[in-house]
């Protein structure tokens, strides 16, 4: 008896080790193509660059401040009374931390006035985002 033989198979099989590595590059790359794609407040900003950038803090709430000085929260454009409103609301539950995000083009006194919008609210803890 011939080992050959023995070795040699006439049924076809199929090898599920390389489905599964082609399975998984896909997911991955659709996971980090749909991240690159997805604005967490759906406007689009230049937020400018600082050299001691921290990192954000989990919990806080982002205000953004676009080339107009218009503020939106949550995506939805708001005035002074509406913010002071939804942040004092929120502010009763749990002690909030406020990111403003404001446009490099934005000028200080934009920015100045959304922080007094928070403060209004009575929230302390006030950041302004920047890149790192």
């Amino acid at each position: 008896m011939s080992r050959t033989r023995y070795l040699q198979s006439d049924e076809p099989h199929i090898e599920i080790i390389p489905m599964i590595d082609i399975m998984m590059f896909l997911l991955i790359f659709f996971m980090v193509t749909m991240l690159k794609m997805i604005d967490v407040s759906g406007l689009k900003i230049n937020v400018p660059q600082a050299a001691s950038a921290a990192t954000l803090p989990s919990k806080s709430l982002t205000i953004v401040v676009d080339k107009t000085g218009a503020m939106f929260f949550e995506g939805k454009p708001l005035e002074h009374d509406a913010l002071v409103a939804q942040l004092k609301e929120r502010a009763q539950t749990a002690k909030l931390e406020v990111l403003v995000a404001g446009d490099k083009e934005v000028s200080l006194e934009n920015l100045l006035h959304v922080m007094d919008v928070a403060r209004a609210a009575g929230i302390e803890d006030i950041g302004i985002a920047a890149k790192h």
